[in-house]
């Protein structure tokens, strides 16, 4: 199934000796024409991996909700930019959201999206065949002087990572060689110093034989991000925590994991290019580089948290929803399961005028007692 990466793979390992891990999983991802994101939909029950999106419309209706109401008051211009948009199918549901409920703001707004994958820009034009007048695709090096709102939505989570580990108290990176016919980790000296400058900027500390895995490429992320942005608010939702939470020692194994088919798997050396590659988003990363680039922090708080604050539950007001669109509408919601359990929200800005309560005036204990006091459970 994988054989002609196997083959790139191989044939590289053989060239130096030995790769990083960063460079394996960027391989298997992003490889021209044979990466997992560039050629085939890997989305949705079709796909190997399912999101909030595909939950429910409801998540998209809820973020254009809140969208809109930052632009309004912080005074800033309609623009969204959507980096790594997947199938496109958030952005349909934020614009036909605008489009049925919001028809000034829509003729208003311009929607901005950032993709790589040549494969995914065709499928999300066809899932946007609606909107193709509001929308524009842009590379990441064309993003200047930004003004607006930007955000992501498991964008992060799949940026290639660095693996560490533990030795005896020495750290030695985890690279990836070839030892009879198999492809297979071998500890050396790190990569980079970029990686030592990272644990200690973060005090990272993980104890003998743990597992870390390091992105290096969201740390360069958010800070060419912030330089980007002029005026605005970034948002990035992914599954992570401050680091602190997620490099405690009971992830002694780090948080590298591969889906395939809806099946989660640690066989990160086979089905190369057909199986998705992921690891835990470290938001302390993205909140400490951000500011050497002008990006404060607003608000980091649980998916859940985000959504209620935004408006999602008076999606349970449909009175045409169905029991399957009710559930998956929960699912977003519950803070104990679901997408609920390790998604969060970090929210930064620069240059706006942006109270730290804005738009979550309300604790989390009072927005679960409002959720849990809700009719949303009566038939639960």
């Amino acid at each position: 199934m994988d054989s002609k990466l196997r083959e790139i793979v191989k044939h590289l390992i053989y060239e130096k000796g030995k790769i990083t891990f960063r460079e394996f999983m960027d391989i298997a991802l992003y490889y021209p024409e044979l990466g997992y994101y560039q050629k085939e939909n890997p989305f949705g029950q079709q796909g190997s991996f399912y999101t909030s999106v595909d939950a429910s419309e409801s998540f998209g209706r809820s973020i254009a909700k809140g969208v809109k109401k930052t632009i309004e008051e912080v005074n800033i211009r309609p623009l969204l930019c959507e980096m790594g948009a997947g199938s496109g199918l958030l952005a349909n549901d934020i614009l036909n959201y605008y489009k049925i409920y919001e028809p000034r703001f829509y003729e208003e707004v311009t929607y901005i999206i950032i993709e790589k994958s040549e494969f995914l820009v065709d499928f999300q034009k066809q899932n946007l065949k609606e909107h193709l007048n509001k929308v524009k695709w842009i590379t990441f090096d064309e993003l200047n002087d930004f003004e607006g709102v930007f955000f992501s939505n498991e964008l992060v989570d799949a940026f290639p990572v660095h693996r560490v580990i533990n030795i005896d108290g020495l750290i030695k990176e985890l690279y990836v060689i070839e030892h009879e016919g198999k492809f297979t980790f071998y500890p050396g000296e790190v990569s980079t110093p970029e990686i030592t400058e990272y644990l200690n900027r973060l005090n990272i500390k993980i104890i003998d034989k743990q597992i870390a895995d390091i992105n290096i490429d969201a740390v360069h992320w958010i800070k060419d991000l912030g330089s980007k942005v002029r005026k605005g608010l970034v948002i990035t939702i992914d599954y992570g925590f401050m680091a602190e939470q997620l490099y405690t020692p009971f992830r002694i194994d780090g948080t590298v994991t591969c889906y395939f088919k809806h099946t989660q798997n640690n066989d990160f050396f086979e089905r190369i290019g057909f199986q998705d590659i992921t690891a835990f988003v470290d938001f302390s990363a993205l909140k400490v580089y951000g500011e050497e680039s002008g990006l404060e922090t607003v608000n980091f708080m649980p998916q859940w948290t985000f959504l209620m604050a935004s408006g999602v539950i008076e999606e349970f007001d449909n009175k045409n929803m169905t029991d399957v669109q009710r559930a998956s509408l929960k699912s977003l919601i519950m803070p104990e399961g679901g997408f609920g359990t390790n998604f969060n929200v970090l929210i930064q800005s620069k240059n706006v005028n942006i109270k730290k309560d804005f738009l979550y005036k309300k604790s989390s204990f009072e927005l679960l007692s409002e959720l849990t006091g809700s009719r949303i459970f009566e038939d639960s």
